[in-house]
């Protein structure tokens, strides 16, 4: 008896721990796929390309997307690696910048998740620094925000 009941447990830990670390999750294991492509603000894209009233200046930053070479955009999930990419507008996305994006993507919304990311000449550590720095920015410039007032980011392309 006391056999079985260990036995049951042994099964049901296992089972906790396979669905915790994704192991019921095949099918987003089996999409995994790498491209290669510009970084680059999708909101400044998109004004420049079909005229969009991106007011990147005043509410997203430049959030930073990935441009495949047959010209789709496409925006990066928003996750602890995804937000750095995202929030790099100064070091990456001025210019834009050649990039291996190694995740998982999701066509009906055009998303990208990030799993391994790597950039022309700039570091995993140079991307969490300046994401920082725009995030200390941004939350100072918002903390004076007034109710009903557009932010204030004086935040240039």
């Amino acid at each position: 008896m006391f056999r079985k009941g260990a036995i049951a447990v042994t099964v049901l830990l296992l089972t906790a721990t396979l669905a915790v670390a994704g192991g019921w999750d095949k099918k987003k294991g089996l999409d995994k796929i790498t491209l290669k492509g510009t970084l680059l603000c999708v909101g400044c894209s998109l004004k420049k390309l079909d005229g969009a009233n991106a007011q990147c200046s005043l509410y997203s930053q430049h959030g930073i997307g990935f441009k495949t070479a047959d010209g789709t955009i496409w925006n990066i999930v928003e996750n602890a690696k995804g937000h750095e990419v995202i929030r790099t507008h100064k070091l990456i996305g001025k210019k834009g910048k050649e990039a291996t994006i190694t995740g998982y993507i999701y066509p009906v919304a055009n998303m990208i998740e990030i799993d391994d990311i790597k950039v022309e000449g700039i570091t995993w550590a140079q991307i969490q620094k300046a994401a920082y720095e725009e995030d200390m920015l941004m939350a100072k410039r918002l903390a004076s925000r007034k109710l009903g007032e557009a932010p204030s980011m004086a935040h240039d392309h």
